[in-house]
């Protein structure tokens, strides 16, 4: 009898626990599934940027476009993120970021297919800016969905994989673009990016769905900012000021200290979204003028150094993930930061035409690396500078759109200081004072949070 109460004892006490483990399992298991689906999407959209790279010949010699036409072309994503991008995150705020990121996609994906049926330059860039449209809908989106995910465990490191989308998006396009473009035509190889779009967004439908209204409701336990009003007269985090109040009536004393609380839970987020333009300056300058270089430099045929230049930002994307292990452990946001100033002290010795060949690749990969480290943190620190979840689309807007502003303003402006400095020994010097200012300020959006 004593054996048998002590066997059922044992296995009475192992059904909870083996199902506890299975659930966690499964929980796991769906949580990745999940994110990668999300992850997926950021890449398609992605796709877009790179994909005109590879055909812009094509262009120019069947649709008779000219240079700068084809460049505004292919800008054309990165100039709409850098206008629309804030205006975007609180249009969809109130919206569900599953349906949003589905039809961002769909767009893209129509957008797509019209333009690769344009016959000139008008219908080519209209179907782009349609397209460019959906790719901010997207990418403002995707961290909303992967913070609703659950699962704080993970959140920093998914956030931090999630940064490295760009360049395998980028790459993913130019590369695959390139090989459609060469055997069926460039016509076929923008249709094939467009199909594939779609049919991501229809997988994508078998994401969760999460009400942005929701994690509204997170705002109104805001105390930072409602500590600064009468209990009567606490408005809602984004809603007006109740009315009907004896102290609503007194009109400023209602509203500065509103406009005050808002000021605050932006702070964060725009030094986070203004130190990322630096970021995003330098490794496009990079990107742009390192091809370039290496021609005048070291008489590399103009398109085996695109090809070199966008191997080595495809290299770059082990920093992504170098950075989702190391805040995994426990790395402090603010050290990584600090790292962004080895762009910089690459930039010296990849433009300094001293070592050779090799010694320039080697710090030009040191420089795409460290890009991506800091871009994942950057996306991973975008739960600990906001103070409700309501707010991380409308950070991650301010991300999207001040790091589009560094991206077109940095290749200009270092292309000039290079031509007045009469020396391409000038980009190390430029690109240190941009990082510099933005090590300050990425430093400065963190504070002293722990990430999760």
């Amino acid at each position: 009898m004593g054996r048998k109460s002590d066997t059922t004892d044992t296995a009475d006490a192992g059904i909870p626990e083996s199902g506890e483990q299975n659930k966690h399992v499964h929980g796991q298991r769906t949580y990745w599934w999940n994110f990668t689906l999300i992850y997926l999407s950021g890449v398609m959209a992605a796709t877009s940027i790179g994909r005109i790279t590879p055909v812009s010949i094509d262009l120019e010699s069947d649709l008779g476009l000219s240079l700068g036409q084809v460049g505004l072309v292919a800008s054309s994503v990165t100039a709409v993120a850098a206008v629309l991008g804030l205006a975007v995150s609180f249009a969809l705020r109130p919206l569900d970021p599953r349906r949003t990121l589905i039809g961002g996609l769909v767009v893209m994906g129509l957008a797509g297919l019209l333009v690769s049926r344009a016959g000139g330059f008008p219908l080519l860039l209209g179907g782009r800016l349609v397209e460019s449209v959906g790719y901010v809908v997207v990418v403002i989106a995707a961290p909303v969905l992967i913070l609703g995910l659950g699962d704080n465990e993970h959140r920093t490191v998914s956030l931090a994989i999630w940064g490295t989308f760009m360049p395998v998006g980028l790459a993913l396009g130019a590369f695959g673009g390139g090989l459609l473009s060469g055997g069926f035509g460039w016509r076929t190889s923008l249709a094939v990016a467009a199909a594939a779009t779609l049919v991501v967004a229809g997988v994508a439908l078998r994401l969760p769905g999460a009400r942005a209204a929701d994690a509204d409701s997170d705002s109104d336990t805001d105390t930072d900012s409602d500590s600064d009003r009468p209990e009567s007269a606490r408005p809602g985090a984004d809603g007006p000021a109740p009315e009907g109040s004896g102290v609503t009536r007194s009109g400023d004393g209602a509203g500065s200290p509103a406009l005050r609380a808002r000021a605050r839970r932006l702070a964060r987020p725009v030094a986070l979204g203004a130190g990322f333009a630096t970021i995003s300056a330098t490794i496009v300058t990079f990107v742009a003028l390192y091809p370039t270089y290496l021609h005048d430099e070291f008489d590399v045929p103009t398109a085996a150094a695109g090809t070199l230049t966008g191997s080595v930002s495809f290299a770059g994307v082990a920093g992504g993930f170098a950075a989702s292990v190391l805040l995994r452990r426990g790395a402090p946001m603010k050290y990584l930061f600090t790292a962004a100033l080895l762009m910089p002290a690459g930039a010296f010795a990849a433009f300094g035409a001293t070592g050779g060949l090799g010694i320039s690749m080697t710090s030009a990969v040191l420089i795409a690396v460290t890009n991506e480290l800091v871009v994942a943190t950057v996306f991973a620190a975008l739960p600990l500078v906001v103070r409700t979840s309501a707010d991380v689309g409308v950070a991650n807007g301010l991300v999207a759109q001040l790091g589009s502003v560094g991206s077109l303003a940095g290749p200009p402006l270092v292309g000039l200081v290079v031509t007045a400095a009469d020396g391409w020994w000038a980009v190390g010097p430029t690109l240190l004072a941009g990082c510099a200012i933005g090590v300050v300020l990425l430093r400065a959006a963190v504070g002293r949070e722990r990430q999760a």
